[in-house]
């Protein structure tokens, strides 16, 4: 902040002047000091507490109101105006305040008139100057400081007062009447607190806050809004900070303006726009946050009818929109958007800031919204909008900053909280909907173009990368201009901008599907793009299908007879007049196209191109676009069955010879690539026509193979296929219909179809081999009787007719599962073809002897009489090898077939009712059957099935039904639903059968009878009638089944069966008593079996009886009693009487029964059934009270029993309640206090006795195995934990904060020092009470309390407590804990050594080895002993020697407070810098490093601006400008001492210090002529000086250039003058904005604009003559300048090596000399190019004469490469 110093004389002689200006005011206006006051004092005080009252009802423009002040006071030039506000805690003022908001303003200072303003109301000095740009006008603005701070004071060009809001005790009015403030505070206390090495500005505000207002102060501090300095036209930052540490919030901040940067003006238009770069850091490292602010500004002219008389002085509107760059800068409060110089509280949600010279309500909150001064303004914002909006649009520079997507971003698509600025939102939008603000894409061109938002189509994504694909192909697009419509640029067609198009009214997507089906169509882009781009065309379509009203549109292809592609629409093909079809398999699809054209695309069949189906399978869309295609658009899915199948019924009508050949070759090929399957093969097969011998077109399900490669020719003849009738009673001849044909010899040739061959005789093959063609064996017979076997045939053919037969019953058993039609079989079983001993027989009527028969079942087939021999001879003994298919014409070989014959008889026997005689014979037969293992398991079925078996329920099968003895015949019927064979139908005789009976599936056993009474048990339907039979079976069955009796159990259990002493009963609710239960019994009325009913024998069944409930035993009567007991409390509450019963019964089962007793009392856990004094509780939640209870009951609620129900005999049972879970003793009751613990709010009424009880409760729960105790462990100890109840020496702490003293520490630390347990209060703690206090969270690890103790440090206020606790820390604290993080504060004492402050650790350092920091860091070596110094280092983060950024830091210091440095101080922190540069200080310090060091003529060392300062390489120049500029302009550098030179020199070259031969520019103004070259000094040992130079490896010039800069230097045009040549020097000092201009003498001068050697003629001419110093100086600049032009240092070294070579006289042995002691040499490539320019050797740089040398002496530099 820039100050002015002003000496102590003159500070004097102004504050003597200002105290008797302010007794002067008070005794002329206030008549203080006079006889009479004024009578309209009470009045002046009333109007003034009522307006300040009334203006400002927030604290927080009193903030405002200081900003706006500062902003419109006067300011020095070269001052940046700066604000600056301090809270501090320090009572600087006197006046008992706990804190003081200090506020610094570097302004010129207060003036008379500006005091008089402050001690009147409404006499503003700002009034009527709003033209002149002072934003006051109340005057009461400074009255709103009363609402925060009862005296403000005014420090400010000398004056020294004070206000005060109480009425004032001479002249009685308050706010207004000025006090002089004689003594406190003092300069010196402001100087420290805005810091002691900065000077004092010239204003100072002192406000000692109110109490209660300090929070509401800080809260405002914090959150000043970071955009406050936007429209100020002076204050340029601002900042705020704290000069305490006793405040816990850090609120630091500084807000500024870093830079501004003008892009537009047009003054006459009354327009400009800037870009403004708003900078805030904040907390306590100072995080920076920047944004940059584009903000145009524009003026309109104030309309008559919204004149106002506040603004009658203006007559033009001036309207500032500020759009930001990224997010907004913000903090505590949400986003401004209207503002009047500062910002309002008014939010209008649009994206930009709207500020002009608004109207304010009293409040300062928001404009005045119905006042016609604001009106006419907020109409003018649209224009001004959309002004601001088309001038970012269009410009060149701002389309470099703003992207156009960002400026979109800036219309106000959100409705405005506002209501009226809603009106504003609708006039923007109506504007800007006529402008050309929406970005498009031409798709013609690769730039952007805008167009107005009627004009714009948003189109799918999908479809952009359509289009955009097309594009970079290179195919035209000129289809798009044609639609009338731009397309939405992607750089903002995206979800985000959907509201801001919806606002212009762009069109949605979903509005865009008409535009895209004219685009396709009028850009054709079905057929111009690439197959990629066709597909992604399709997708499109795919997807959005339902938009598009396309049917006309030619978007399909498809392949012609010819094989070409030609396009078609969806009409067509929806329409059936062209069938496009196309097959999911890529690769067949592309082989039955080319099938598909060799047979010229029959029926108008036609396929997708190939390469577009490989391209829709391969792509991640093609499922969909397959849908599409086919449930949409029409295209046929096919295969190559269907279309095999479809060529198959084209035949049918076309009768194309060559077509059907072609399909059999088609399905061939199919076959062989295994593209169809057997099952369609099949198929086609069978509907395919094909080609007969005399060549026509037939259609056969199965055809003949032709007959000279046949056998059916001998069995049948020629005369096998029936031709067709003459007449009608003509039924024609042969043994096949005329539609069975015999193949072509076609089928038999080799052919080529569609690129694949078919050798002979292997599609004939496939055709035999797949059932197309067929011959013996493998012909199929039709359904009808076969002629030949009704006559007698020939061995041979009857031979050949079984081999026939052989391979149809092979059939049967194939995939088809072929059955031989019943007409044909019948006519071959019944036809007498077939030779036997008695004649041509039937074969049904024969049987072939085998020598296996028995003689039995002969005797049986004799009796029926159905046998014949077959006559072996006859057929050559050929005849046994056919024994399967003889035996399938009916033939009967071997016993097997004759039993099977009778087997046959009987099966239509066994369905119905059976005499017992056959019933006796059948079962003879099954006997046979299974002494000869002949009963298969069919027929043993069928005999089980049939209801031929006689029993009391009629006719049944024998499966399930009962063959027993009568003896348990009754009980089983009363039971049981079980048949029972009717014995005396049969006769005794069926005794004998009872294996075949078991067989059948008849039970037959009483063992099986017990394992199907549970399935078939049934109770009768009056159960009384259940006799003690049935029973004792019942009982027998369960002890028989055992484990198995469980579903007879489930069926009798639940059935009230049992007689008892209570009537029937289920088993389970009744007892079979011992006699040593009786007293058990008789607690409770229970069930008891009837012994009297059952008899004794009832008791041999307790097993079973137990196995169905019954209780039988002890623990199961107990059982009962639980169950009893249960029930009883499930209806109510136990009586007291009950519960004293039931406890006295449990008292006596406790010596005999324990067992059960354990069982009994089980039924009552979880039960609430004792009564206390919180309710029902179960008895572990209960407790049985005991004196121990007393220590903690005041803060636990306990759930004592309540003796007063139960009466005093309760506590007689304290065993059996201790039983049942009851507490009965303190020490074990641990969880009731834990539970229920409720710690007081104020600790002191918690004992010393009830605290070691507490302890002893979590050390009882801490030592419990249970999982339930330790949970409720962890909620115990956090709720101790979570209180303050422990005493220690610093009050009531929580355990954590508590700590517990070891006497070990005695010689280094007090009890005082921290938090220890007061033993004097709780008496010696034991180490076991030490333990239950570590447990709950005490600590006495001397590592955690070193770590307490050091967190709580700066509670002291202290030294020697402090540094009692150091040396603590320093002697036990591990050095471990500073890796966790170091403190913050720092103990500073005073220089009494008493007390002292607390500071920052970042404020500190151990030395200061230049003694630079003595006045801005702590440097602790001056306050501690060198033994804590790295104690200190270590735990706190203090640096041992002050670090590069603290350096930064103090020059930054230096520069903010105007700091007068000394040599001694620069060079120490230079020498510093230069030290430590590397990469890292070097980007630290460029960065924050803005002035440097700059030497005055008188050697003083003053502070500039970086770009402003220059290094003084040439000290001609140097002087001139050192003489011409009012402040220095060349670099500091030191005479002696640490900084070298040289390194200084480089980091100054980094700060981007230029030296001042390049700074400069410059122009000669001599009238110049250009001149010959005879006389020249530029020749061949000049150009080889320059040759050598310019390949030096530094350099690195290639050959090109290096010989293009030797022909430039020979080509150089020279122009002279007579008079002297006047060289102008200009140089540019940007942030002054200056530019300063010297002159100067030159004999030669190089031109580089006009590429022109100047020269003094005089000086020129003359050759090598005597040549002064000053010339060869000036020509070796000049020629070095022209050849490195952009080389300025090595400029410098190719000067000094031609100024020794002029010296020499440019004679060639010494300048080869020069060279080689410049490490410098000429390469032959350059020697050669020399020889070529300069050809004759007598051609010299130089006249004859020889060179003088000038009288200087030469000083050779050795240089290194």
């Amino acid at each position: 902040m820039a100050t002015v110093s002003v000496s102590d004389d003159e500070r004097k002689k102004k504050t003597e002047i200002a105290r008797q200006h302010i007794e002067e005011i008070r005794n002329r206006k206030f008549s203080i000091g006079e006889k009479s006051l004024n009578p309209l004092t009470q009045d002046l005080h009333n109007a003034v507490t009522s307006l300040s009252k009334e203006l400002y009802t927030k604290d927080v423009h009193f903030l405002m109101e200081l900003i706006q002040n500062a902003e419109d006071n006067e300011y020095a030039a070269g001052v940046e105006p700066t604000l600056e506000l301090v809270l501090t805690t320090w009572d600087i003022t006197g006046l008992g305040s706990s804190a003081t908001l200090v506020v610094f303003n570097n302004e010129i200072g207060f003036s008379k008139e500006n005091i008089e303003s402050l001690c009147s109301i409404g006499k503003s000095t700002k009034k009527g100057r709003r033209c002149q740009g002072f934003i006051g006008e109340k005057g009461i603005g400074f009255k709103s400081v009363f609402l925060v701070s009862a005296k403000p004071h005014i420090y400010s060009n000398g004056y020294q007062i004070r206000f005060n809001e109480a009425p004032n005790c001479d002249c009685g009015i308050g706010y207004i009447v000025p006090e002089w403030v004689p003594s406190r505070p003092t300069i010196s206390d402001l100087q420290v607190i805005y810091g002691s090495s900065n000077s004092l500005p010239a204003t100072i505000i002192i406000l000692p806050l109110k109490p209660e207002k300090l929070e509401t102060v800080k809260t405002h501090l914090s959150e000043i809004h970071p955009e406050v300095l936007l429209f100020l036209h002076k204050i340029k930052r601002l900042s705020v900070r704290e000069n305490s540490c006793s405040f816990s919030e850090d609120f630091a901040s500084a807000i500024s303006i870093s830079s501004e940067t003008n892009l537009l003006s047009t003054k006459n238009q009354g327009t400009d726009s800037r870009i403004v770069h708003l900078s805030v850091q904040e907390g306590r490292d100072m995080v920076e946050s920047t944004c940059c602010y584009y903000i145009y500004k524009q003026n309109f002219p104030v309309k008559p009818e919204n004149v106002v008389d506040s603004r009658k002085d203006l007559n033009e509107w001036a309207i500032s929109l500020a759009f930001p760059f990224s997010d907004r800068l913000r903090r505590g409060t949400s986003s401004v958007g209207v503002f009047a110089f500062l910002p309002t509280a008014m939010v209008t949600n649009f994206p930009f800031v709207v500020h002009a010279d608004f109207i304010l309500s009293s409040s300062r909150e928001a404009i005045v919204l119905d006042n016609k001064w604001n009106l006419g303004i907020l109409d003018h914002v649209p224009s001004s909008f959309v002004n601001a909006l088309m001038t970012c649009m269009n410009s060149t520079q701002m389309a470099e900053i703003f992207p156009t997507a960002r400026v979109v971003e800036f219309l106000p698509i959100r409705e405005s909280p506002v209501r009226q600025l809603n009106g504003v939102r609708e006039s923007i939008r109506q504007k800007v909907k006529s402008k050309r603000i929406v970005p498009c894409e031409p798709f013609l061109t690769w730039e952007m173009v805008l167009c107005e938002p009627i004009d714009v189509v948003r189109i799918l994504p999908e479809f952009r990368k359509i289009l955009s694909h097309i594009k970079k192909l290179g195919v035209s697009l000129g289809g798009i201009s044609s639609q009338g419509k731009y397309i939405l640029h992607n750089c903002v067609d995206s979800d985000k901008y959907d509201e801001t198009w919806n606002f212009l009214g762009v069109p949605s997507v979903n509005e865009s599907y008409d535009w895209c089906a004219k685009c396709i169509q009028t850009c054709n882009l079905a057929l111009r793009g690439p197959t990629e781009v066709y597909v992604d065309l399709l997708c499109f379509l795919a997807d959005n299908w339902k938009y598009f009203p396309m049917s006309s549109i030619s978007l399909l292809k498809y392949v012609a007879w010819n094989g070409q592609i030609f396009p078609c629409t969806v009409s067509q093909i929806k329409q059936e007049e062209l069938k496009v079809h196309l097959v999911w398999e890529a690769q067949q699809h592309s082989w039955l196209n080319k099938w598909n054209i060799e047979m010229g695309c029959p029926d108008d069949i036609f396929f997708f191109p190939a390469e577009i189906v490989t391209a829709i399978v391969r792509h991640r869309k093609g499922p969909a676009v397959k849908n599409w295609l086919v449930s949409k658009v029409g295209l046929v899915v096919t295969n190559i069955s269907a279309y095999c199948s479809k060529l198959a019924t084209v035949l049918l009508q076309k009768k194309d010879r060559k077509l059907a050949v072609s399909l059999a070759h088609l399905v061939y090929h199919a076959s062989l690539k295994r593209y169809i399957d057997s099952c369609n093969r099949s198929l086609i097969l069978q509907s395919m026509p094909v080609v007969d011998m005399s060549g026509n077109v037939s259609m056969c399900t199965t055809s003949l193979v032709p007959a000279s490669r046949s056998t059916w020719v001998k069995l049948f003849g020629y005369s096998i296929i029936k031709h067709e009738p003459e007449s009608e009673s003509d039924e024609g001849y042969g043994y096949y219909p005329s539609n069975y044909v015999e193949l072509g010899e076609v089928y038999a040739d080799a052919a080529n179809f569609a690129g694949s061959s078919t050798p002979e005789g292997k599609l004939l093959d496939f055709l035999l081999k797949h059932g197309k063609a067929a011959d013996l064996p493998d012909i199929l017979p039709q359904d009808r009787a076969l002629d030949i076997a009704s006559i007698r045939l020939a061995s041979d053919q009857a031979l050949l007719l079984l081999e026939w037969i052989q391979n149809l019953r092979a059939k049967k058993y194939s995939p088809n599962k072929y059955e031989i039609p019943k007409r044909f079989t019948d006519s071959v079983r019944c036809g007498k073809w077939m030779k036997s001993y008695s004649g041509f027989r039937s074969p049904n009527c024969c049987y072939l002897y085998d020598g296996t028969e028995s003689s039995t079942l002969i005797e049986i087939g004799k009796e029926f009489k159905v046998l014949s021999a077959i006559d072996g001879e006859y057929y050559n003994d050929r005849i046994k090898s056919f024994r399967e298919e003889l035996m399938f014409v009916g033939v009967q070989i071997g016993s097997e077939n004759i039993y099977q014959l009778i087997v046959n008889h009987l099966k239509p026997l066994l369905s119905s009712a059976m005499s017992g005689h056959l019933g006796i014979s059948l079962l003879r037969f099954i006997r046979y059957s299974v002494d000869n293992s002949k009963l298969d398991i069919e027929f043993l079925k069928t005999l089980k099935e049939g209801k031929w078996l006689k029993s009391d329920w009629g006719f049944v099968n024998p499966l399930g039904a009962v063959y027993m003895s009568s003896d348990v015949g009754g009980a089983i019927k009363m039971i049981t639903d079980l048949r029972v064979v009717d014995e005396a139908y049969y006769g005794n005789e069926l005794q004998g059968f009872v294996n075949e009976l078991k067989l059948l599936g008849v039970v037959v056993h009483v063992e099986d009878l017990y394992k199907l009474i549970p399935q078939h048990f049934r109770f009768p339907e009056d159960l009384s009638m259940l006799n003690a039979d049935a029973v004792f079976l019942v009982l027998q069955c369960i002890r028989q089944l055992g484990p198995e009796a469980v579903v007879l159990k489930e069926k009798i259990v639940c059935e009230a069966w049992m007689k008892t002493s209570f009537g029937f009963k289920c088993p389970s609710e009744t007892l079979l008593p011992k006699r040593s239960w009786g007293q058990l019994v008789d607690l409770l009325p229970l069930p008891i079996i009837a012994e009297s009913y059952y008899g004794s024998r009832l008791r041999s069944y307790k097993a079973e009886l137990e196995i169905i409930g019954v209780a039988v035993n002890i623990d199961q009567v107990c059982d009962m009693l639980t169950v009893k007991v249960k029930y009883l409390l499930s209806i109510s509450d136990l009586p007291g009487d009950v519960v004293i019963s039931l406890l006295n019964c449990m008292k006596c089962m406790s010596k005999k029964m324990a067992p059960q007793l354990n069982r009994l009392t089980s039924c009552l856990l979880g039960e609430r059934w004792l009564k206390t004094c919180d309710g029902y509780r179960s008895a572990p939640e209960s407790i049985l009270y005991d004196s121990g209870w007393g220590t903690v009951s005041q803060f636990v609620d306990l759930p004592l029993i309540d003796d007063a129900f139960y009466g005093d005999s309760i506590f007689s049972f304290k065993n059996e309640l201790k039983m049942l879970g009851v507490m009965v003793d303190f020490n074990e009751g641990a969880r009731f206090v834990a539970r229920g613990l409720v710690l007081p709010e104020e600790p002191v009424s918690i004992t010393a006795k009830c605290a070691l009880s507490l302890l002893n409760c979590a050390r009882s729960l801490r030592q419990s195995s249970k999982p339930s105790d330790q949970s409720l462990l962890v909620t115990f100890v956090n709720k101790l934990k979570g209180s303050k109840w422990l005493k220690t020496h610093m009050g009531y702490r929580t355990p954590a904060e508590s700590l517990v003293f070891d006497p070990e520490w005695n010689s280094y630390l007090e009890e005082r020092d921290g938090p220890f347990m007061d033993q004097g209060f709780y008496g010696n703690l034991t180490s076991l009470h030490k333990d239950d206090l570590i447990a709950i969270g005490v600590k006495a690890d001397t590592e955690e309390v070193c770590t307490s103790i050091f967190q709580i440090l700066t509670c002291h206020k202290d030294t020697s407590s402090v540094m009692r606790i150091y040396r603590f820390l320093y002697k036990y604290m591990q050095s471990s804990y500073s890796q966790g993080g170091f403190a913050s504060q720092l103990w500073i004492p005073d220089q009494d050594g008493k007390s002292g402050k607390w500071v920052s650790n970042l404020w500190c350092v151990l030395h200061d080895r230049d003694n630079l920091f003595g006045s801005f860091l702590h440097v602790l070596d001056r306050h501690y002993e060198e033994e804590l110094l790295s104690f200190l280092s270590t735990t706190f983060g203090v640096d041992s020697f002050p670090t590069l950024f603290r350096y930064v830091d103090l020059w930054n210091n230096w520069v903010r407070c105007n700091h007068c440095v000394s040599s001694t101080e620069l060079h120490s922190f230079w020498g510093y810098i230069s030290e430590t540069w590397n990469a890292f200080s070097q980007k630290t310090v460029e960065k924050a490093i803005t002035m440097l060091p700059a030497i005055t003529v008188t050697g003083a060392v003053q502070l500039v601006e970086k770009d402003e300062v220059f290094i003084p390489n040439d000290l001609n120049l140097k002087k001139l400008f050192g003489e011409a500029s009012e402040k220095p302009l060349f670099v500091w550098f030191p005479q002696n001492g640490r900084s070298s030179l040289s390194k200084l020199y480089e980091i100054y070259r980094t700060f981007g210090v230029r030296k001042i031969s390049e700074a400069v520019q410059v122009s000669a103004n001599s009238e110049l002529e250009k001149m010959g070259t005879e006389n020249s000094l530029i020749g061949k040992t000049l150009i080889k000086i320059v040759l050598a130079f310019v390949a030096n490896p530094v350099i690195y010039m290639p050959v090109e250039e290096r010989h293009g800069i030797a022909k430039s230097v020979l080509d150089i045009s020279i122009f002279g003058t007579e008079k002297p040549l006047m060289v102008t020097y200009f140089l540019d000092l940007p942030s002054s904005k200056k530019r300063l201009e010297v002159q100067m003498r030159k004999l030669v001068q190089w031109e580089k604009n006009l590429r022109k050697l100047l020269v003094h003629k005089p000086s020129w001419n003359g050759g090598s003559g005597t040549k002064s110093m000053e010339f060869i100086t000036d020509f070796a600049r000049a020629i070095a300048e022209a050849v490195l032009p952009n080389g300025s240092g090595f400029a410098d070294d190719l000067s000094k090596i031609i100024k020794m070579a002029f010296a020499f006289g440019f004679k060639e042995d010494e300048v080869d000399s020069l060279l080689l002691s410049e490490n410098l040499e000429l390469f032959p490539v350059d020697a050669s190019f020399l020889e070529c320019a300069f050809p004759a050797a007598k051609n010299q740089c130089l006249s004859q004469d020889p060179p003088c040398t000038p009288q200087t002496s030469i000083h050779k530099k050795q240089r290194r490469y």
